[in-house]
């Protein structure tokens, strides 16, 4: 019966509409869908102009200091100096800070002519050099007028950290990073701030803001990222000592490709409190956490930096970082070490080039009393595919779609976003897609991760990561290991536009993330004319993979000179250990 007269209800209801309810109702459907069209491009037209206005005043901030400048003859041989002897040099007063900043300031606006670096001059520089130079020499700290380049994504008081993204323009932070008032602690002065891809989740260094920042070594090829500003301002040498942060391989990767040494610290050796994304979603993923570490001109500006920083002011600003100092006696231990060396993950094969920078280094190694073992890695696939990647995307990138919703100007993250929409089945089709008409294993793998869908599922998640480390550890100590040496990307730096696409190369350094692990990146040749032969030979390079192949077809005669890096690698909270053989390696280089 109440069915009856629900039915009665409704059919009336329904007679009472006029005849042309259809068309009213198409007609305002239409006018709610046009004026929400018209909102996005009115939206996104405004997201454009705020992003030209923050260019416009990141380039006047850039033509100011150099109308400010006097280049010639202000240099006078003080960026050929290594950090010891710069450090001496300003401890003992022969050289002042602020001699020492323009010198630098100078530099930097040179590199940055090539390679579109610098993304702000930071103009309380001159300022805290004053300052410094007043100071009795008693007063100076270790870092004493040492200028230090940063990437955007530190905290600084007063000015914005965008990432690359319109949204966060005109956001300026209300107090420094505890990384950056440490450094300035020590007497360091923060003076430029470096290029970053979107959201760091690139090493293709580009983003709607700032634009494309490119090779040192090559304008063709790529700096790396996401410190890639970074590693193209020290590889030129317009910077000696700066700071980025690693997720993935963020500081090593661009390192190797500019040729310089870098350091990802365990990822909590270092304060990461009030650089971006700290204390919002972007924070929260504490499955494969970012590191903050010291990137440099040589190996010994990486362990003042880490002497320095580690200190009971950094302890004390951020209580939740162990109270670890920089331990002398691990770093000066001179007993051979054993460690373990691979040329191959098991997942993306190296090019000839890297494989030799590793024997190499292997030799070196050897000649100085360690013994060096062969060590595999295991299922390395298993970390990049079912860890790495989830912890990257496991919220579907929630964090990022109301960051970049009328911002599409960047092609790397906004895609991301619209493609982590798609129902879970349509991407595993594309992802099969791509396996059987390319044999792109890698990226197929990448497209069809499986969503996290629930808390039991993060819990789940978490479990695999600790079973892995279980097993990883296991192995390591089977072999009795103290480091590992290995490749650090299994390419030299790519062509730019082709480092966007080969996101997945980042098996080698993502592994140390997903591990917990730190790894130090140091530069142990450069590509010869022979290894441009050899890659095309397959009993040197045998590509099975899409992957492998666009890698072949990029390693072509401009890569001659190209500088090419390693890894070195030691169990978590062991950086000490880390750099006492990269600074091994680097004496024998030289």
């Amino acid at each position: 019966m109440a069915l009856v007269l629900l039915s009665d209800k409704i059919n009336s209801l329904y007679k009472a509409l006029p005849e042309e309810w259809p068309l009213i109702t198409l007609g305002g459907a239409l006018c709610l869908v046009t004026t929400r069209y018209v909102i996005y491009v009115v939206r996104c037209r405004q997201v454009k102009s705020v992003i030209q206005q923050r260019k416009t005043r990141s380039l006047e901030g850039i033509q100011r200091l150099q109308d400010k400048l006097v280049l010639e003859d202000i240099n006078g041989g003080i960026t050929d100096l290594s950090f010891e002897e710069l450090q001496t040099s300003l401890q003992d007063g022969r050289l002042t800070a602020a001699d020492v900043l323009k010198a630098y300031q100078a530099a930097a606006l040179c590199v940055n002519d090539i390679t579109n670096a610098i993304t702000d001059v930071i103009p309380s520089a001159e300022a805290l050099a004053t300052t410094l130079d007043n100071k009795t020499f008693g007063e100076r700290g270790p870092l004493h007028g040492v200028p230090i380049s940063v990437k955007e994504s530190v905290g600084l008081k007063g000015v914005d950290c965008t990432a690359g993204l319109a949204k966060l323009i005109d956001n300026p932070l209300p107090d420094d990073s505890v990384l950056v008032k440490v450094l300035k602690e020590c007497g360091a002065i923060p003076f430029i701030r470096t290029n970053l891809p979107q959201a760091m989740r690139s090493f293709a260094t580009v983003n709607p803001i700032y634009g494309l920042t490119v090779n040192p070594h090559n304008t063709g090829r790529s700096s790396g990222g996401s410190t890639g500003g970074e590693g193209a301002i020290i590889g030129g040498g317009g910077s000696i000592l700066g700071v980025g942060s690693d997720i993935g391989g963020s500081i090593r990767i661009p390192c190797a490709y500019c040729g310089i040494p870098g350091l990802k610290p365990t990822n909590n050796r270092i304060s990461p409190n009030g650089n971006f994304g700290y204390g919002t979603n972007l924070s929260a993923q504490k499955l494969v956490p970012a590191a903050y570490g010291p990137m440099g001109k040589d190996v010994n500006s990486l362990v003042q930096f880490m002497r320095c920083i580690l200190c009971p002011s950094m302890f004390t600003l951020d209580p939740t970082i162990p109270p670890i100092p920089f331990r002398d006696e691990m770093f000066l231990d001179k007993r051979p070490l054993r460690i373990g060396y691979y040329t191959f993950d098991g997942y993306v094969q190296c090019v000839p080039a890297v494989v030799r920078a590793v024997q190499e280094a292997k030799t070196k190694l050897e000649s100085m009393g360690h013994t060096v073992v062969e060590f595999q890695p295991p299922d390395v696939p298993f970390a990049l595919d079912e860890l790495l990647y989830p912890a990257f995307f496991g919220d579907e990138c929630e964090s990022y779609r109301d960051l970049v919703k009328y911002d599409n100007t960047c092609d790397i993250l906004y895609d991301w976003v619209k493609f982590c929409k798609y129902p879970y089945f349509i991407r595993w089709i594309m992802g099969q897609w791509r396996k059987l008409t390319n044999n792109d294993i890698h990226n197929a793998n990448l497209m069809m991760r499986r969503p996290i869908r629930d808390v039991s599922g993060w819990w789940r998640k978490y479990l695999d990561l600790k079973r892995y480390q279980a097993n990883f550890f296991n192995q390591w100590r089977a072999k009795d290991l103290d480091l590992v040496i290995c490749p650090c990307m299994p390419s030299i730096a790519l062509k730019n536009g082709l480092d966007r696409q080969l996101l997945v190369t980042i098996t080698y350094t993502a592994l140390y993330n997903v591990m917990n692990y730190p790894a130090g990146t140091l530069p142990i040749t450069k590509v010869s004319k022979e290894d441009v032969t050899n890659v095309k030979d397959p009993r040197y390079y045998n590509p099975t993979t899409h992957v492998e192949k666009m890698m072949k077809e990029d390693f072509t005669e401009d890569a001659v000179d190209m500088p090419v890096g390693i890894q070195v690698v030691g169990l978590p909270y062991t950086e000490e250990m880390v750099l006492r053989v990269m600074t091994e390696l680097e004496s024998s280089l030289k």
